[in-house]
């Protein structure tokens, strides 16, 4: 993940950090760009990018991140990865990756120019915002080459695989990266996040590629949208739900039994516990999956 503080909680790590970059940014020619993203807002709203730290407020609580100044582009454009990813248990971990996501550009050819910082068309890719703009006027953007494949500012992440392998890139080390950057983002929580054996999560990891490659996290979205605008979004969207639930598999059981033994919990009680007798009769015969147990269907997951 780039440097990234949380002001104005970590201001006085935030200053030396910018500082040191700012001073090493003469020989690298790198510019020292950060993002800031108001906390508590979502899509896009309120994101801007700076070049100078008197820019920054602290009226409000933000992240401030560094900004990944040298993104990977696919015909001129700069696009980030929406990657779905399913845990299916915390402590001990269990996390599933969907092979299909979204790739998300931005309406305008990409410029690291101090001059363009200002125009979100260029560097924000954020679908939400994008729509705000209408139509783009480039016949030539990706999501339009894309026919089916894709939607606004946004093509269907195997759509891009397929692209960027034609253009030689190995799209199999940058999937691999990808994992990485998951399982590693899992594992740093993994100890803060206690054991639920009857739930499970769907998150949206979001990536970037720099022109090395290197895959680098710009954040998790522990409540993706899922809401579906397009063919595009109820082809890729529809099939991670049917997906998510095939995998989860959530134990049938038998309502009436359910309904039976509420009402009665409810006129009695002060009666000693039935629990495993009531178990019994609302799931009979059922177990659910342990973790670390294949599950019957994973579609198109793969366990990472």
């Amino acid at each position: 993940m780039p440097l990234t503080y949380a002001l104005p909680h970590e201001y006085n790590a935030f200053v030396p950090g910018y500082s040191s970059i700012q001073k090493s940014a003469g020989n690298t020619r790198s510019p020292n760009y950060w993002i800031v993203k108001p906390i508590g807002l979502s899509r896009g709203r309120g994101i801007s990018i700076i070049k100078d730290i008197s820019q920054v407020s602290y009226s409000q609580p933000i992240v401030i991140q560094r900004y990944v100044s040298n993104p990977m582009l696919f015909m001129g454009y700069k696009f980030d990865l929406r990657i779905y990813v399913l845990v299916t248990s915390f402590n001990p971990l269990e996390a599933f990756i969907y092979k299909e996501g979204l790739a998300r550009f931005g309406s305008r050819k990409y410029s690291n120019n101090p001059e363009s910082l200002g125009d979100t068309r260029v560097h924000l890719t954020n679908t939400s915002l994008q729509k705000e703009f209408g139509d783009i006027p480039d016949r030539s953007h990706p999501a339009y080459l894309a026919g089916s494949n894709g939607s606004g500012s946004k093509v269907a992440l195997s759509w891009l695989w397929n692209r960027l392998k034609c253009d030689g890139v190995n799209t199999a080390d940058l999937w691999m990266k990808i994992i990485d950057v998951c399982r590693k983002a899992l594992g740093s929580v993994e100890s803060d996040i206690p054991n639920q054996p009857n739930s499970f999560e769907l998150f949206g990891f979001d990536v970037i590629f720099d022109t090395d490659q290197k895959c680098w996290l710009i954040e998790v979205n522990s409540s993706p949208s899922l809401s579906c605008d397009s063919s595009l979004d109820n082809r890729i969207k529809g099939g991670l739900i049917v997906d998510t639930v095939s995998l989860v598999d959530p134990v049938a059981y038998d309502r009436t039994a359910l309904v039976k033994v509420l009402n009665r919990r409810i006129m009695h009680r002060k009666a000693g516990s039935l629990l495993e007798e009531d178990l019994s009769r609302i799931l009979p015969d059922t177990r659910p999956r342990r973790v670390g147990d294949i599950p019957k269907r994973v579609g198109n997951f793969e366990r990472i």
